[in-house]
């Protein structure tokens, strides 16, 4: 009877553990994601400082997107914003400020399943988001070699997704990377202590380092000490892999998302400067 109760409770746990990797393998939502579905708030921007304008574009698949936009001064470059896998462009905006105060033109686009966008998030939705934002500067006149990517967390993915697949002839002008991973999967890999078969489960892998290894333009990767969401040891796989020119910063006692705290954003912009003076 005893041995019974065992076998009775095995199988259960057994069960219970096959229901969870199928549950990870069918609604990753439930456990990569946390979007916020409100559409982002516009005049809550305007209310501080931040003027910029609603444009609308379209998917290759014909997913409605939009994005937030301030044109650069005079022959400033623009700074394309990429944020990570939670809230919405709301969250995020005020890390643009500093940029759009010293005439840097910003583009911060939403993806589905965020900001009141319709669709499932996938790594090959938010593939086609991406490029999708990169087409609408294009059709404004932008160029490459005026464009800086800047990915934040999953946005480094997405970032570096675009850097490779559209900067194959002409590279972009730059490329940062806030709290970035070498990939979900590593990420997942070291931070879960569950065994778990997650090569088979984890459908996407979000892999940063099968992309970056091949581009050519300057590279900033900023890491934070203390990241319990993508330990410091993920971007330093990243920048190790990465090609020259390159530089990474490592912010002591900082989080995931308290760089702009330690304020960043002017560490970026001396990063910048310095790249033009020596004409990257």
């Amino acid at each position: 009877m005893h041995k019974r109760i065992i076998l009775t409770i095995l199988g259960l746990c057994f069960f219970a553990y096959i229901l969870f990797c199928m549950s990870v393998y069918f609604f990753p939502e439930l456990y990569f994601y946390d979007p916020s579905t409100m559409e982002s708030r516009l005049e809550v921007a305007h209310s501080n400082s931040y003027d910029a304008q609603r444009v609308e574009y379209s998917a290759k698949d014909d997913t409605p997107l939009y994005a937030w936009y301030t044109p650069p001064q005079k022959s400033k470059p623009i700074i394309v914003f990429m944020h990570g896998n939670s809230y919405n462009i709301e969250k995020f905006y005020h890390k643009l400020i500093p940029f759009a105060e010293a005439g840097y033109g910003t583009f911060i686009p939403e993806y589905r399943g965020f900001g009141g966008i319709k669709g499932k998030i996938t790594q090959s939705g938010l593939e086609q988001d991406v490029i999708s934002a990169i087409n609408w500067l294009y059709n404004q006149g932008f160029k490459n070699r005026q464009i800086i990517l800047y990915g934040m967390s999953l946005g480094s993915y997405t970032a570096t997704y675009a850097a490779h697949t559209l900067g194959r002839q002409t590279s972009f002008r730059a490329l940062i990377l806030e709290v970035p991973f070498d990939s979900m999967y590593a990420d997942v890999k070291q931070i879960v202590k569950i065994p778990l078969p997650l090569k088979l489960i984890m459908k996407d892998k979000y892999d940063n380092l099968s992309h970056i290894k091949d581009l050519s333009l300057p590279i900033l990767i900023m890491g934070a000490s203390d990241d319990t969401l993508v330990p410091i040891e993920r971007a330093k796989n990243l920048f190790k892999a990465s090609p020259d020119p390159k530089k990474m910063i490592i912010y002591k006692g900082a989080e995931h998302s308290d760089l702009y705290k330690y304020r960043n954003y002017k560490d970026i912009m001396d990063w910048l400067q310095a790249n033009e003076k020596v004409g990257l």
